[in-house]
């Protein structure tokens, strides 16, 4: 605030008092010395005694009544005291912001829990006490691991893979469903947000819709194999030059279709459930992928594809080969069959950071980023009509998502129209590790083939 023209002036008045007292002195005999000295004195004492009264206006929050002060003294208390207004009005309007606030979160159907950097409950609405079973009383400062006995929960919360939502059973009620997730907030001492969401509704549907699958799949199985046995048998004794023979190698193409359909469903199933067993068994991805891209050579040549394989050698995966043998190969062929002929499709195996990545490229058409939230969803098709000429079931990525989940990775689809799409597997460092690679040597010669291992795997695409 700018120093007034009237309290300059009032300063100035003040030293000329002084000023006057020091000459009335001289005027009455006293020595020049005693009395510039006692009219300093006394100036500095005014002083003195003002800087004190501003101390004690400061510590005092009542604000005292000014009285008796002029010049830049008053200007500096009535500064002081304009600024303890300012501050008292922000301090009401943020202590009616947070009290908005802590009746707004109240409210939330969700419970939200802030946790300090060591765990530490920071501040919890009633709905989080409802979800973790914690009660009434004073919580604050404790852990919320300490209060919870949850081992699912204490592995979510000291992993500090915070990507994922992670769901479980209510520890405050065994029939609600929760989905607990955690964000990071704050720079320098970290502070958490833990939010847990209600899925119980969504979580039994998504049950009932698996279970409905699960049983119409196996329901459906035997008649079909019936009536593909009956089709076999009227197309070998039927004369190739029959009017009936090519309804009935149509028929029997519709059937083996829909066999794939309801064996990729029953695949599914196993993996929503977490059926397959994951493991950690060594696996040479590099190995596996040129078994795939051995597979893949008599459609890509059909198709004029070109196929380029690139890997660490020394890179292994940690999991289940069939099922990552099912993934790889979903995506390899679909690249293939969905990009237009004589395109290129690279696989390159390798690390990024933390993490080994698959990735599959090709340089097609490309896919319209409208689409790319979906693809992963049961039967959804961006070109329905091609993806059945290409003979897909519309499950293979779903079943590709389904696999990368139970092994702890996540799947990364990019793409631009015109300039071709990419599919990258991330694999996190746990599932992943480096074997020393002898100049000469085959490539993961100490890991058992995965071809070998397990001939026959199924490809869903």
């Amino acid at each position: 605030m700018p120093l007034r023209r009237k309290a300059l002036s009032q300063e100035l008045l003040w030293l000329a008092l002084f000023a006057a007292a020091v000459g009335a002195a001289l005027i009455g005999g006293a020595e020049p010395a005693t009395a510039v000295v006692g009219g300093l004195a006394a100036y500095l004492s005014w002083h003195l005694v003002q800087a004190v009264r501003l101390l004690l206006f400061l510590q005092d929050n009542s604000g005292p009544k000014i009285r008796w002060i002029w010049g830049v003294w008053r200007e500096a208390f009535d500064s002081v005291r304009s600024m303890q207004r300012r501050e008292e009005k922000r301090k009401r309007r943020q202590r009616r912001f947070f009290a908005r606030f802590r009746k707004m979160v109240a409210a939330m159907p969700n419970g939200v829990i802030i946790l300090g950097s060591g765990g530490e409950i920071s501040w919890l609405n009633p709905q989080a006490r409802m979800c973790f079973g914690l009660g009434e009383g004073a919580l604050e400062d404790r852990k919320l691991v300490d209060l919870v006995d949850e081992p699912i929960l204490l592995d979510y919360l000291e992993a500090g893979d915070f990507d994922r939502a992670l769901e479980l059973e209510a520890p405050g009620d065994p029939a609600m469903i929760l989905s607990i997730s955690v964000s990071r907030f704050k720079k320098g001492r970290q502070r958490f947000l833990l939010e847990a969401r209600d899925i119980t509704r969504q979580h039994y549907l998504h049950q009932s819709q698996r279970d409905f699958s699960l049983n119409v799949s196996h329901e459906l199985r035997t008649p079909l194999t019936v009536i593909r046995g009956y089709l076999e048998t009227l197309c070998d004794t039927e004369p190739a030059q029959s009017t009936r023979r090519i309804p009935l190698l149509r028929m029997m193409q519709q059937t083996q279709r829909m066999q794939d359909v309801i064996q990729d469903l029953l695949m599914l199933s196993r993996l929503e459930s977490r059926a397959e067993t994951v493991g950690r068994i060594p696996l040479a991805v590099r190995e596996l992928l040129e078994g795939i891209a051995q597979e893949a050579e008599e459609l890509a040549q059909a198709s004029q594809h070109v196929l380029a394989l690139s890997g660490d050698p020394g890179l292994v995966f940690l999991g289940n080969a069939s099922l990552l043998r099912s993934a790889f190969s979903n995506l390899i062929f679909n690249a293939i069959r969905h990009t237009p002929v004589r395109t290129r499709v690279d696989v390159t195996w390798g690390t990024d950071g933390d993490y080994a990545v698959l990735e599959v490229r090709d340089n097609g058409a490309g896919i319209p980023a409208r689409h790319l939230p979906r693809l992963t969803e049961r039967f959804y098709r961006v070109d329905a009509s091609r993806s059945r000429d290409a003979g897909g079931t519309g499950l293979g990525l779903a079943i590709v998502k389904q696999i990368l989940d139970i092994h702890d990775a996540s799947l990364l689809i990019s793409s631009e129209e015109g300039r071709g799409a990419t599919f990258a597997c991330r694999f996190p460092r746990q599932r992943w590790s480096r074997l020393p690679v002898e100049p000469g040597e085959g490539e993961g010669a100490a890991l058992p083939s995965p071809t070998a291992a397990e001939p026959g795997a199924k490809l869903p695409v």
